[in-house]
């Protein structure tokens, strides 16, 4: 779906690694990293939020391309953390060269980010830039929450809720918006798109938890069980403490604690049993309405209709 924006993103991006030819020690593991693939997911939004409100995709390349520069610059620095060796089924960039490469590759993808989002012509440029850099230091906060929790032994949903927000949403939600900036969107437009994302950018988190669970390797492009391996705090564990009791609590917790032994069929087993993973998919489904519903008031139908066609997709997503 949206096979066009996805390949005049790609054909921008190269573009601009184009325009990126030396040092060969800086560039060459940000070329791998963007060509690697990935959904394109917020940049996507960047444009559908624009072309809701009768911009052309062409007017916001730049802005859709900087969004998929920083959160590729998140990935690269969360590989580091979180000690993942695959992404989309390659090898992370430290795993392909070293930590420190991989650091400065992070750096200069977020640089690069602001040169491209800096060119836009429009008295609107401060405001995005404010955007873009609010985006930048929450999403920072919701990772410092995300190792934060690692450690702790007990986290709460509102806590949860907190950290996602920050961490996924707030990359999400600033698509929308901005893409609504871009295109001179009206005050109630932009909080209209910006509260659709954030509502998307939830539902994608908790989405991420279950397929963490529910999917494999190949399909995920990354080790199944990762956010158990490192005993992460998500939707699926902290859904399945409130659930479980008893007997079944305590094995459940056993099986956390041997995280070693990846997700076995056995903690599935728990998980459905309790009724974790419907509950995570009707969570899911409520967000995404609530979403639509965010925009159903302001948008055109034909803007209303990409709209709802990206949650559609983002709900059916397997990876």
């Amino acid at each position: 779906m949206f096979a066009d924006i996805r390949q005049a993103v790609d054909k921008h991006i190269e573009q601009v690694l184009e325009s990126c030819p030396y040092p060969a020690s800086l560039y060459d593991p940000i070329r791998y990293v963007m060509r690697i693939g990935g959904k394109r997911v917020r940049p996507i939004l960047v444009i559908l939020a624009a072309r809701s409100l009768k911009a052309s995709m062409e007017s916001v390349l730049d802005v859709a391309v900087a969004v998929e520069l920083l959160h590729n610059f998140t990935l690269v620095h969360d590989d580091i953390m979180d000690r993942d060796d695959i992404r989309r089924g390659q090898p992370t960039i430290h795993a392909k060269w070293d930590e420190g490469t991989a650091i400065l590759a992070g750096d200069a993808l977020i640089g690069i980010a602001y040169r491209r989002l800096s060119r836009l012509k429009t008295e609107r440029l401060g405001e995005l830039i404010r955007t873009f850099t609010d985006a930048v230091v929450e999403v920072c906060e919701g990772q410092a929450l995300d190792k934060e929790f690692e450690g702790r032994e007990e986290v709460s949903l509102a806590e949860y809720e907190d950290m996602i927000a920050r961490k996924t949403g707030r990359l999400i939600s600033m698509s929308s918006k901005i893409g609504a900036l871009a295109a001179g969107g009206d005050p109630e437009q932009v909080e209209a798109l910006e509260r659709y994302g954030s509502l998307i950018g939830k539902a994608f988190q908790i989405q991420d938890d279950l397929l963490d669970y529910l999917s494999t390797t190949e399909e995920l492009g990354k080790a199944v069980g990762s956010d158990l391996a490192m005993r992460k705090a998500t939707y699926v564990t902290l859904e399945a403490a409130e659930r479980l009791s008893g007997e079944s609590l305590r094995r459940f917790k056993e099986l956390l604690g041997d995280h070693g032994s990846g997700v076995s069929e056995e903690l599935r087993r728990l998980l459905k049993e309790a009724g974790v993973l419907d509950s995570g998919r009707r969570a899911v489904e409520a967000l995404m309405d609530q979403a639509l519903l965010a925009v159903e008031d302001i948008l055109e139908s034909d803007g209303n209709s990409e709209l709802r066609r990206f949650a559609d997709w983002i709900l059916r997503r397997r990876y």
